[in-house]
């Protein structure tokens, strides 16, 4: 089972502490451009005051920095940049350190390899709009991965990304902050182009693959799923891929663009041709299919997850599964817009009713993102309470769209100053949280950290 219990007492890896000692240079970093700063953040404390505290007080501080701020932070003395290679401080910094909600925007293609993925705060974004920014909503984030694989889904401070080739599929789990990359052991069943879902804690992984079982875009479909378990509680702790693979619903369509969100021990994707709901119970290993809202007038369907971390900034305490998507219809008493569901109580009935529908985009702002998405489709995605929509055919974070949940406000983020892929559907857009340490990689066998440059430019 999953264990997303961020307070359970896991020794952090080895190859977590050594990924980051082999990278020749961590004075590199650069913080992002600040915006002027309020009066308040003005405000600082009396150097006199820090040479006085004794350094497990300044660690434990330190510790409860988020991540870019301690990045940023390190090179402010040796003994700080030395906390990189501590075990202990990193144990802590993952219990302390707040969630922040970041998005970040993969180019969707990996050949050739992209070296920099971009990073999009909402909570920077928000206070940068109220003039009260010290930094910028946008950071470039270093990212060289091999050839032919792309961005496939993103848990617990991982980025997984998949190999483009058909075949067994390989699922590469990406940190981007330390650079270490692991990969799961050979996908047991050929596909074409899968989808693919984590959910990753500290102490736990688990993949699901679905898609083709045959490799040809010619073949029969045979719709079924490889799902791979690693728990430091399991033996073997080290993760194993099930078997037989679970067979989804008849008439199964799935697009690997929607991807997969996660709620309460269950996987949920989108069907197609007609739209459907496909449920995905982990302990049960068995998948039903669940009837979407208005599913015949619906356009560009996303599955999201809403909430659920509840150490964010005015984020909800329970996950749940959100529909974001189009909505057009013939009839003018229906006016075309875009419309935000959540499905009753973390699970579904087989029916429409079971969903709510909680928001719904204002007709100016509709007008605006109509015009960018023009019929190509929008990327979705969703962290904590903020919903981010990013029409396709452009660079990526030219155009992007942030809901509140929590205070339901529509409001356009702040342009991007990077040019990050672009052009036709050039991008992914996924939900990421910046981490020190991502100890579940450690269960992995394949785990081997790569040597490369690490930091966060901006």
């Amino acid at each position: 089972m999953i264990n997303n219990n961020r307070h359970h007492q896991l020794p952090l890896p080895s190859s977590i502490v050594s990924s980051v000692q082999h990278h020749p240079s961590h004075s590199q970093l650069s913080s992002p451009t600040p915006a002027p700063p309020s009066p308040a953040a003005e405000i600082s404390m009396d150097p006199r005051v820090w040479r006085r505290l004794p350094p497990p007080l300044v660690d434990r501080i330190l510790a409860c920095l988020p991540t870019p701020s301690f990045l940023r932070c390190r090179a402010a003395c040796r003994r700080f940049y030395s906390l990189l290679f501590s075990s202990p401080f990193l144990h802590s910094h993952l219990l302390l350190s707040p969630h922040l909600p970041f998005f970040a925007f993969l180019p969707h293609q990996q050949q050739p390899p992209s070296s920099h993925l971009l990073l999009f705060n909402p909570l920077s974004a928000q206070a940068q709009a109220q003039a009260q920014a010290r930094e910028s909503a946008w950071s470039l984030l270093p990212l060289q991965l091999p050839a032919f694989f792309a961005p496939a889904a993103a848990s617990g401070g991982l980025l997984a990304f998949v190999s483009s080739a058909p075949g067994h599929k390989t699922l590469l789990l990406v940190n981007p902050i330390t650079r270490l990359m692991a990969a799961l052991p050979l996908c047991p069943g050929q596909r074409l182009c899968p989808t693919v879902g984590l959910a990753a804690g500290p102490t736990s992984i688990v993949a699901v693959v679905a898609g083709d079982d045959l490799v040809s875009p010619f073949a029969v479909k045979n719709i079924s799923a490889d799902t791979f378990v690693a728990d430091a509680g399991s033996v073997p702790s080290s993760g194993f891929w099930r078997a037989p693979a679970s067979l989804l619903p008849r008439l199964s369509s799935l697009d690997p663009r929607h991807g997969m969100a996660f709620a309460s021990g269950r996987f949920y994707c989108m069907s197609e041709a007609p739209y459907g709901v496909l449920e995905y119970d982990v302990a049960g290993n068995a998948w039903r299919k669940l009837q979407p809202p208005m599913r015949r007038f619906l356009r560009w369907p996303a599955l999201v997850e809403l909430g659920g971390h509840g150490r964010g900034e005015g984020s909800s305490s329970s996950s749940r599964v959100g529909l974001v998507a189009c909505v057009e219809k013939s009839r003018l008493s229906v006016p075309r817009s875009v419309r935000v569901w959540t499905l009753r109580n973390g699970t579904g009935t087989g029916n429409a009713g079971a969903w709510s529908e909680v928001a719904r985009m204002p007709e100016e702002i509709h007008a605006r993102f109509a015009a960018a998405e023009a019929g190509r489709g929008f990327e979705c995605a969703a962290h904590g309470d903020f919903v981010v929509l990013a029409p396709r055919g452009g660079a990526a974070g030219a155009e992007v769209l942030v809901f509140d949940a929590r205070r339901e406000e529509w409001r356009w983020a702040p342009p991007c100053p990077y040019v990050v892929g672009g052009g036709g559907e050039g991008f992914r857009v996924v939900p990421y949280e910046p981490r020190l340490a991502t100890p579940a990689v450690g269960l992995l066998d394949a785990a081997t950290p790569v040597a490369l440059q690490h930091g966060m430019h901006g």
